[in-house]
């Protein structure tokens, strides 16, 4: 995270990379000095030790500082900590600082992001609310979570909206600009400016696991998977990143390892929805469509407008065949989500199969099978029930020869394969 602590913090949002340190004076106070090694630590990566530095001055010169110096040295320990992913001690920390400085910007924004950790953007939408209305870290924040929600155009608008107040420069600008091409349907585009972003980031693990979830969503799997090594070296106990790399490993068919990095993610952080989904994922393939149901279930309770909620636990019911339910879902997935990315593609086709536009629905479906990505299999499954309900045989066949190489990998594919073997 973007520390705060410079000589512009009443420019809050700068980022660290754009700050040019200058040698303390001779007279500087000793914890001076202390708070500007921490800095330093942070631009570096070294989080851990920012946090200690942090901690250190608080408990040694309480009895010397301010409750100006005491808020900035709570805030800044709270973003220490939320990058380590210790969400606990960056809570805190960042009610700390709201105590010793009252409208805390820093500190809500903390707040904010560790209720994102969470999924719960109700809670994550108030604190960026708090922020103020010249601050850009309000509509970046703001932006966030609409891009977690999947609210393209609302996600869009709060970048146009603070335009004003940041450069176009700022990083975090950068990244969620690039993030909202991605649910525009320009992956191609957003991919490649992820990876100029990349190369200039500061060693920022916020913005880095943002860039990975956008190689992730991308298709570019291994590089979201080289993301999230980079951030496990800086902060090896941050739930995002194994989330992050479950995803990938998933996505890349190591269901094993996949499972057990989702399982380590939710060990650290059981809230994080992100590292449920491989988790329901990795159950359907197994067959396990109650066990997958359930976990889609549990999200939703305490993320009621997470779009990509709704869509995964309807994927669960379509392919259980409770078409009603699964419509249910999918129409709720719609109200809430505008993108376009192969995901919704698939929904698309689905929602048009209940309807019984078998026709448009299979020619949604031909293009999702033109390249491998994470729905391809259900994908070419949803193609083969399209063929078999239009009765076009030679579809059929087309498709059951392609599946043959594919039915080790899901056991939906090989039920399916299966029935219509029978049914011969």
């Amino acid at each position: 995270m973007s520390s705060l602590f410079d000589e512009s913090r009443d420019r809050p949002h700068a980022s660290p990379a754009e700050e040019t340190p200058q040698p303390a004076p001779v007279n500087v106070r000793y914890q001076d000095v202390l708070m500007r090694e921490a800095y330093e630590a942070l631009r570096e990566g070294k989080v851990r030790q920012a946090a200690t530095i942090y901690e250190d001055l608080l408990k040694r010169f309480s009895g010397s500082l301010d409750e100006k110096e005491k808020g900035l040295l709570s805030s800044e320990a709270a973003g220490a900590y939320y990058a380590m992913g210790d969400y606990d001690g960056a809570q805190q920390h960042a009610e700390r600082a709201i105590q010793f400085n009252g409208g805390d910007d820093q500190a809500h924004t903390v707040l904010g992001r560790i209720a994102v950790s969470k999924f719960n953007f109700a809670r994550a939408r108030e604190h960026f609310l708090k922020i103020g209305t010249t601050n850009p870290a309000r509509y970046l924040g703001l932006c966030l979570v609409a891009v977690k929600l999947r609210h393209t155009t609302e996600a869009a608008n709060y970048l146009r909206e603070g335009s004003a107040y940041f450069s176009r420069r700022d990083p975090e600008y950068g990244v969620l600009s690039a993030y909202v091409q991605l649910l525009q349907g320009q992956a191609k585009e957003a991919v490649m400016a992820a990876r100029q972003l990349l190369s200039t980031l500061p060693k920022d693990i916020f913005l880095l696991l943002l860039v990975g979830e956008i190689f992730m969503t991308g298709g570019q799997y291994g590089e979201a998977r080289a993301v999230a090594d980079k951030v496990k070296a800086l902060a090896p106990d941050n739930d995002q990143l194994y989330a992050l790399k479950a995803n990938a490993e998933y996505s890349e068919e190591n269901w094993t390892v996949a499972e057990s990095l989702a399982q380590e993610s939710l060990r650290l952080n059981p809230q994080n929805a992100y590292a449920q989904t491989v988790m329901m994922k990795c159950l359907v393939r197994k067959g396990d469509y109650l066990g997958a149901e359930e976990l889609g279930k549990d999200i939703l309770r305490r993320a009621p407008e997470y779009a990509l909620g709704h869509a995964n636990l309807g994927d669960v019911y379509f392919v259980m065949g409770q078409y009603d339910l699964a419509r249910l879902e999918y129409e709720q997935t719609e109200e809430l989500m505008d993108s376009l990315t192969k995901g919704a593609r698939l929904r698309k086709a689905r929602m048009q199969f209940i309807d019984g536009n078998y026709v448009e629905a299979a020619g949604l479906l031909t293009e999702l099978i033109e390249g491998y990505h994470t729905y391809y299999d259900d994908a070419m499954c949803d193609l083969l029930l399209c063929y078999d309900r239009l009765d076009n045989k030679e579809g059929v066949e087309s498709v059951l020869d392609k599946m043959e190489l594919r039915k080790s990998f899901y056991q939906r594919t090989q039920q399916l394969m299966q029935k219509f073997v029978d049914a011969a």
